[in-house]
This record gives C-alpha cells, sequence and structure tokens, in this order.
C-alpha cells in the first residue's frame, strides 16, 4: 500500500517538533506534532483518503489546527508554519535532527556550544575528536554518517531513469551526437544509483564536452576535460558525461556500464587470451591492434563468452555461469502479462475500476488485479466485508462488458495483525480471485517476532501472495529485521508467492533475495502497487530488479496467461471461485 503522504507530512510534523524542542517552546505543542507524526506514520490508509471523508480529526492527536495543518499540506504540497521555522535555524540544522543517535539537545549543543550546524561539520569534528559524547556515542554517530552520506549521493532508480531517458533523448537531438546511452549501474538496473553515466559517439568529442557545458540545463560544472565532463543539472542531478569517437562507443559504452568487478573479472580472462580490454576497445596484443567490436556482444565473442546482460555484470557468479553456458533467459517487460497489484478509488487508489481496465489494455496486460486495502469490519477504515462485496459485483458486471481479451481479477490486500493473522470474512474471500497479506505497521518488532508473523500468515490457506516481503522504503534509513531466509523457506513450504513489488520506493524483494528465491525454486509475482494509472508503469523496474536477481520468465506467476493464472492460483490452498 502507498502511503508517501503519509510518511512524508509524518516527516514534517517530526521537523518541526524537533525544531520546537531545539528553541526550547512549550513542551505541550512539541508533545502535539510529536504525536500526529506517529499517528501519520502508523496510518494503515493514506491520509488523503481520510481527508477526502472528512475524517481527519478523528485520527489520535489530530485536533482543528493539526488537520488545518494537514489540509494545507494536500492541498498545496506546503506548510506555511514549517517553511517560517526552516527560516529561524541553520540550513543544515534539520539534517542533525534526523539522525537517530542526537536529540535535539544535543544537536542545540553543537550548535550553541560548538557553532556545528551541519553534518558535514559534524563529520569533521568526529574526525578531530572534538566532540563531547562518549566512545559508544561517537561510534554510532560515525556509523549514521556515513549511512547518510552513502544515502545523499544515490538516487531512486525509478527516478533517475526517466530523468537519464530525457537527457539522453536530448543529446540525441544535438548535431554531432552520433549515437548516445545510458550506463553505470542505473543501466545495470540498480535499486539506487549515483552519477548518471552517459555515454555520447561523436566525430568531435572535445566540441561536444564544450557543448554540453554550455546547454542551459547545466548550473554547475563540477570537472571537465577533452572527452568528459561531471555537471549538475537544474533539477539537481549529477551527471557524468564521457564522449569518444563513434568506433569506441561500444567499448566505452561497455566499459563506463561496469560493474568494476565484472570488468576485473573479464580483463582476466582477456589477459589469458593476449588480449587487453580497455574503454577504447579490445586489443590484440603485442602489437596493440583494435579488433572490430560493433556490438557488446562482440566484446564477450572475443573472451570465448556468450553476452551477459547489463543486470547480471555484479562478478556474482555471471562469468562463471556464461563459460558453463548456463546463463539464465532473463525475464522482459514484454513477457508480463497483467499486474497483479493495482488499488483503485473503491479503496485507496485515485482511479474508477473502468479506467484501470483501459489503461490495462493499453500496456498490452490481459488483466489486472484490484487490490484495494481491507481491515475487519469492526475498524473505521478500509474495505469492509460489505463494500468487498459490492466492489466484488462491480467487477464482475465490469468485466461482462470487457473484450474477452482482458479481465480485471478480484483480489484484496489484508493487513497481518501483531499475532499473524489475517482477519476477514473467510467466506467471501474464497469468493476472490487473489488474496494479498502484508505488513505496514509493527515494522520495529523484533526480528523473531516480525518474522514468526510474516511466516504464520503464510500459513493461512486462502493467503497467495505476502506483499513486499522486507517492508523496505528506499532511500530512507532503516529496514525492518526479518530473517528472510525462514520467510523464503516458509513460502516454499506452504506455497506462497512471494511479491516483488514493483513501486519506486520499494523494489521489494531486493535483487539478492529474487536470486535466492529463484535458486529456491521460488515464483514470484510482480506488481505494481498503484495507486494511479500512470504509477501502473513502474513496473518496469520490477522487471529490471527480477533481471538482476537471474529472474526468468518460467518464475513469474504473472506472465502466464489469463486462465493459466487462475488454474495456478487455485492449486494452493482452498480453490477460489471465480
Amino acid at each position: 500500500m502507498d502511503n508517501q503522504d503519509n510518511h512524508a507530512f509524518s516527516a514534517i510534523f517530526q521537523d518541526i517538533a524537533n525544531i520546537l524542542e531545539l528553541q526550547g517552546d512549550d513542551p505541550f505543542r512539541i508533545r502535539a506534532y510529536r504525536r500526529a507524526a506517529q499517528t501519520l506514520a502508523g496510518l494503515s490508509e493514506p491520509v488523503r483518503t481520510i481527508a477526502r471523508r472528512g475524517a481527519l480529526e478523528s485520527l489520535p492527536g489530530i485536533g482543528k489546527t493539526l488537520s488545518r495543518e494537514i489540509q494545507e499540506l494536500l492541498e498545496t504540497g506546503h506548510l506555511r508554519y514549517y517553511a517560517h521555522l526552516l527560516t529561524t535555524v541553520p540550513e543544515g540544522i534539520l539534517a542533525l535532527l534526523r539522525l537517530a543517535s542526537l536529540t535535539p539537545e544535543h544537536v542545540r549543543t553543537l550548535w550553541r556550544t560548538h557553532d556545528i550546524t551541519s553534518v558535514k561539520q559534524l563529520a569533521q569534528a568526529v574526525q578531530a575528536a572534538r566532540l563531547p559524547f562518549a566512545d559508544a556515542h561517537v561510534e554510532a554517530l560515525s556509523a549514521e554518517i556515513a549511512a547518510w552520506e552513502r544515502e545523499q549521493s544515490r538516487l531512486l532508480l525509478g527516478v533517475a531513469l526517466p530523468r537519464a531517458e530525457i537527457l539522453v533523448e536530448r543529446l540525441a537531438q544535438i548535431p554531432l551526437v552520433e549515437r548516445v546511452s545510458i550506463a553505470g549501474s542505473l543501466r545495470r538496473g540498480a535499486a539506487l544509483v549515483g552519477d548518471m553515466n552517459v555515454v555520447v559517439a561523436s566525430p568531435d568529442p572535445p566540441r561536444l564536452i564544450r557543448l554540453c557545458n554550455q546547454q542551459r540545463e547545466i548550473v554547475h560544472v563540477l570537472d571537465t576535460g577533452p572527452t568528459s565532463t561531471v555537471v549538475v543539472t537544474s533539477e539537481g542531478l549529477r551527471v557524468s558525461l564521457s564522449a569518444v569517437l563513434p568506433p569506441q562507443f561500444v567499448s566505452a559504452l561497455h566499459y563506463y556500464t561496469g560493474s568494476t568487478a565484472h570488468l576485473a573479472a573479464l580483463r582476466r580472462i582477456a589477459q589469458r587470451r593476449s588480449l587487453d580490454l580497455t574503454q577504447y576497445g579490445v586489443r590484440q596484443l603485442p602489437g596493440g591492434q583494435y579488433l572490430t567490436v560493433a556490438e557488446e556482444e562482440d566484446i564477450y565473442r572475443l573472451l570465448g563468452l556468450p553476452l551477459i546482460e547489463p543486470e547480471l555484470r555484479e562478478d556474482s557468479g555471471e562469468i562463471e555461469a556464461a563459460e558453463a553456458h548456463r546463463l539464465p533467459s532473463l525475464l522482459t517487460l514484454d513477457a508480463i502479462r497483467g499486474d497483479l497489484h493495482v488499488q483503485s478509488d473503491w479503496g485507496n487508489g485515485t482511479h474508477s475500476l473502468e479506467a484501470i481496465a483501459e489503461m490495462g489494455q493499453r500496456l498490452g496486460y490481459q488483466y489486472v488485479a484490484i487490490c484495494d486495502y481491507a481491515i475487519a469490519a469492526a475498524a473505521d477504515r478500509g474495505l469492509t466485508p460489505a463494500k468487498l462485496a459490492a466492489q466484488l459485483a462491480a467487477i464482475r458486471r465490469l468485466n461482462a462488458t470487457l473484450p474477452d481479451t482482458f479481465r480485471l481479477i478480484s483480489g484484496i490486500e489484508l493487513e497481518i495483525t501483531p499475532d499473524g493473522e489475517v482477519d476477514f470474512d473467510t467466506a467471501l474471500l474464497q469468493e476472490l480471485d487473489l488474496v494479498i497479506a502484508s505488513v505496514h505497521t509493527g515494522l520495529k518488532e523484533p526480528r523473531n517476532k516480525l518474522t514468526r508473523r510474516l511466516c504464520k500468515a503464510m500459513e493461512h490457506p486462502l493467503v497467495d501472495i505476502l506483499a513486499h516481503p522486507t517492508g523496505r522504503m528506499l532511500g530512507r534509513q532503516g529496514t525492518p529485521s526479518i530473517d528472510l531466509d525462514t520467510v523464503l523457506e516458509t513460502a516454499v513450504e506452504t506455497g506462497t508467492y512471494l511479491e516483488l513489488n514493483s513501486h519506486l520506493l520499494r523494489l521489494d524483494l531486493p535483487d539478492i533475495y529474487v536470486r535466492q528465491a529463484r535458486d529456491l525454486g521460488l515464483t514470484l509475482a510482480l506488481g505494481s502497487e498503484s495507486q494511479s494509472i500512470q504509477d501502473m508503469r513502474t513496473m518496469r523496474l520490477g522487471v529490471l530488479t527480477a533481471r538482476r536477481g537471474w529472474l526468468g520468465p518460467d518464475q513469474v506467476l504473472n506472465s502466464l496467461p489469463y486462465h493459466g493464472l487462475l488454474r495456478r492460483l487455485q492449486d494452493w490452498g482452498m480453490p477460489h471461485v471465480t
């Protein structure tokens, strides 16, 4: 379930509370904002949905003032009071307040007594041993600073990829450019990427570099030379661009795609074959004659290997698999027959069943599963059994009007309770095509308790899919502590499908566990968890992650055609009635 506003607004209220405490404000106001932050972070549905039905003030700790501020955030994306508070403290203070090892009192001491107002200054003080803290505290701070620095330098794949594609389109329009491609970790499909690496072929690389540095989108040139430049765009993106002559393009693309470890392993193979592998081409030794390389496949052929796809180039066994002719046939976006996790305006989504069906057909799908969030009828939020029954009837009516080539699949997303139950109307669940179980609350529970919670839910005979199993949110510090080995083993034992959630903030299962699941013979289910029809296009991010996990179409549930999918779902547990 997508709760981006919840997390963002919670962070804003937490910032407000921290700044107020830093300034010695009224403790009652501070507690009010902290409680509001906790309430928003713990919601099981988007705050936007709650606001739509006028129920904000029914939330714990949300009174008239905080309700108005939430509405202001929802309507404008900004909060004037928050903006004002930010002007009262140094710019870097917020980052310090967000470090778990520092309380507002610590930050006040650092600011007032030691003139430390940024994480960078704090890091320098740690290095110089100038902090008034115990050794254990300094050690914890060092680890947090290192994690913060890593996160600051990386972008979400789902943010970087579309921006890089726009940049590539613009570069391709420059007359001096003959070929251009994304490279680096972005081309390899990493969930978090550093610089945007781009390789360009031009008959005049130095002139092209000068021209690129003069583009209006470039606000700062960090480092430049005759054939390369590192710039910052107006969107704050750091781009590393390399320009080569057209005959060198393929070798340069291969080189700058990496990874470093993969290239090092290839160079060792090249040396055994009296070859030199460089960014300019493959040279025969001795003599240094460059061999013809028209495509990346030619580079691997010269090394006695089949082509290794970019997503696999991590030196994690792909070269040994290539030597043994055991490289997997990787999943492609074209192989996906449908989306198994979409939310509608019956629940937390923004679009109707009709709009979702239309988008599904536009994407070439055979089916889309409607899986709105539901909780027990006794609760005051989510789809009640009565509302779910009405939605099921609506899906059936709509399906009767759709072409035979497309169907909506009836589903639900159930919250796993703290004791591992999925409490809902069993008879109604049996009528659905698909039941998803997931955890959104209590993610800071002890490792063994949280693991048991997931495993017990998978033992339920009606649960088909465990959604976003690790609970991670990319770009945010802290990941729930879960014994994934045990979760994977339980999935094997129970026949439960694990989701590879394609939402740009999740990409969960992570690629390393996708590969582990593959090796265990598990089948994964890809879902966008989209709340709008536009976000259904993030399926490609899930496909990239699946490819990094060596996954082929034969181990992806939604590579099956519609009727094959329904038969497969009915193979496990109690049969579902369509």
